[in-house]
């Protein structure tokens, strides 16, 4: 109902005092009430002051998204006498573990910072070829590294002095030798993604040329966003995504170094058939370059545990029976009780996703935690789980060879693949 419509005699209470009073007439352009309130006064006043009785009252209110368009945040610079200061911010689509790499990848500076031709570590160490990659650098406090700015400029050195992991990183920055800016980079996490705020302060005779090519400056964060990967942390409850993608994510280790280090041994034993036959160019560049970095030092990364093909690890028992509902419950009371590592271990990406945004709103106190799933009985005999690679060979060569081709098609390890199907048309071959 509309309030100027309202039938004289009405009573109503007046929020601001809680007085009970009875309407007597009705002003328009704007909008004023007269009312009679109970000791005998008459009054003025307008509908946000006023509640009838049996009328509804819904206001209209501005609500702020969570996330803005295409992420842009707050974004402004000022000047004064011999100070400046800015400050950008950036909503990112993905976890802080994933932010912090990018933030930390110096050797990536110049894809997404203004003013950045190069950049390059100050090290001491012999080797000549080192010196100008980022393996080698510490990233901590007092750590110097140089930049070549996108002029005639020479190279000129940076110092971090802020690294908190996974939440601020910070270092001076220079591309004129007239005056430095101290650059801070702050992380943190949301229920949706991550903002990132990037602080830039300036002092000095010649602070006004931090307000030089400011449009560019603004949006630096927005070029790092377009090369930062994307977590969707949008899904409803029954989308699970391809989890057949995420399942053979990183071969079916945990992490990707661990997929790296593995192709290293593997490559340092002489099978560098398992080293050619990931599918993911990085991955196996970085692997090739980690053998010939074992080779010349002798230093080979430990060498993890081998996943088995189609099961859970040992710890995590008949997780793998879990529905999608079930299994995001189950990382979510992982994480409460203190467990990230298994919550960080799960290869579905999306439960993951969608496992540390629901124990960030628990933590929040916004909604409740969910009860801890029955872990039901694991459906593989014990004999399976502890199956090597030579005897599952030899079994799926039996099965193949008897004409079931299903599960070695099946297989995720494509070497594996590949050499029992080699085995078979040998086998073959050999009986005619």
């Amino acid at each position: 109902m509309q309030l100027n419509r309202i039938d004289l005699g009405t009573k109503c209470t007046i929020r601001k005092t809680g007085e009970m009073g009875t309407l007597k007439k009705i002003y328009f352009y704007p909008t004023k009430f007269e009312i009679e309130i109970s000791s005998g006064d008459v009054r003025h006043f307008s509908s946000k002051d006023l509640e009838f009785d049996g009328i509804p009252q819904k206001y209209a209110s501005f609500q702020k998204p969570a996330i803005p368009k295409n992420g842009q945040g707050d974004a402004w610079t000022s000047w004064e006498p011999f100070s400046g200061e800015s400050i950008v911010k950036h909503h990112f689509s993905t976890t802080k573990e994933i932010m912090w790499k990018m933030l930390t990848s110096l050797e990536m500076l110049n894809a997404w910072f203004h003013g950045v031709q190069r950049s390059l570590p100050i090290i001491n160490i012999d080797r000549y070829v080192h010196r100008y990659s980022f393996t080698y650098f510490n990233l901590e406090p007092g750590a110097f590294f140089k930049i070549r700015p996108r002029t005639y400029a020479p190279y000129f050195k940076c110092q971090i002095n802020a690294v908190e992991k996974e939440k601020s990183f910070g270092f001076t920055f220079r591309t004129s030798p007239l005056y430095s800016e101290n650059i801070q980079f702050t992380i943190k996490e949301t229920e949706l993604g991550v903002w990132v705020t990037c602080k830039r302060t300036s002092k000095g005779l010649f602070s006004f040329l931090s307000q030089v090519n400011w449009p560019e400056k603004s949006r630096i964060l927005q070029n790092l966003n377009t090369i930062t990967p994307k977590v969707d942390f949008n899904l409803d409850e029954g989308e699970t995504g391809d989890k057949s993608e995420s399942t053979s994510q990183f071969g079916g280790f945990a992490s990707k170094q661990n997929y790296i280090d593995y192709a290293i041994n593997m490559g340092m034993e002489g099978n560098m058939d398992f080293v050619n036959a990931i599918s993911e160019k990085p991955i196996r560049g970085m692997a090739k370059s980690g053998i010939v970095k074992a080779k010349r030092t002798g230093n080979i990364p430990p060498k993890p545990s081998k996943p088995t093909v189609g099961l859970e690890t040992a710890n995590n028992g008949g997780v793998s029976a879990l529905s999608p509902e079930n299994l995001i419950a189950y990382l979510v009371n992982k994480g409460l009780d203190g467990d990230m590592d298994t919550v960080n271990a799960q290869t579905d990406k999306v439960a993951r996703g969608k496992a540390k945004a629901l124990i960030v709103k628990v933590k929040r106190g916004k909604i409740d935690r969910p009860a801890m799933p029955d872990i039901p009985d694991a459906t593989i005999q014990p004999e399976s789980a502890t199956e090597t690679e030579g005897e599952l060979i030899e079994r799926l060569l039996a099965v193949g060879l008897g004409g079931d081709m299903d599960e070695i098609n099946a297989l995720d390890n494509r070497v594996l693949r590949g050499k029992i199907k080699s085995a078979i048309v040998k086998a073959k071959r050999a009986a005619k």
